[in-house]
């Protein structure tokens, strides 16, 4: 690969890494249930707005946009709870420069660093 075909690729490092904050409020909470079609609010923030701040971290920060999502997995530790200061971040654990493709390792934490989850992506970067 050279730095005229991919470019940006070429600028990841492994351990690199970015964070979002985030709290989710009752009327955020209130909003994606009725988007989901449910009768009741939930009381706790449902995982896939949780996954939602992974989705935007790597399509967004890291590796940005040019993001192709292959795979991801998490496991859920806890749930996280309505107003909890959260903290999503996604760390390069692996380059694969012969096939564009990057591993990385995912974490969100709210109060006092309390894991709510943990998992990996892969995804292909061809910028």
């Amino acid at each position: 690969m050279t730095e005229t075909t991919l470019p940006r690729f070429e600028q990841l490092r492994e351990q690199q890494l970015v964070s979002v904050h985030r709290q989710f409020s009752p009327e955020d909470l209130e909003q994606w249930s009725r988007m989901a079609g449910l009768e009741q609010p939930v009381e706790r923030v449902p995982e896939p707005l949780i996954a939602g701040l992974f989705s935007y971290l790597l399509g967004m920060e890291l590796p940005g946009k040019g993001t192709n999502y292959l795979k991801q997995s998490m496991t859920f530790a806890a749930q996280a709870r309505v107003n909890e200061p959260l903290t999503a971040t996604v760390r390069i654990s692996r380059l694969r420069p012969d096939k564009a493709l990057v591993n990385l390792e995912t974490i969100c934490s709210g109060d006092n660093d309390r894991v709510i989850c943990r998992g990996e992506a892969l995804v292909l970067f061809q910028c």
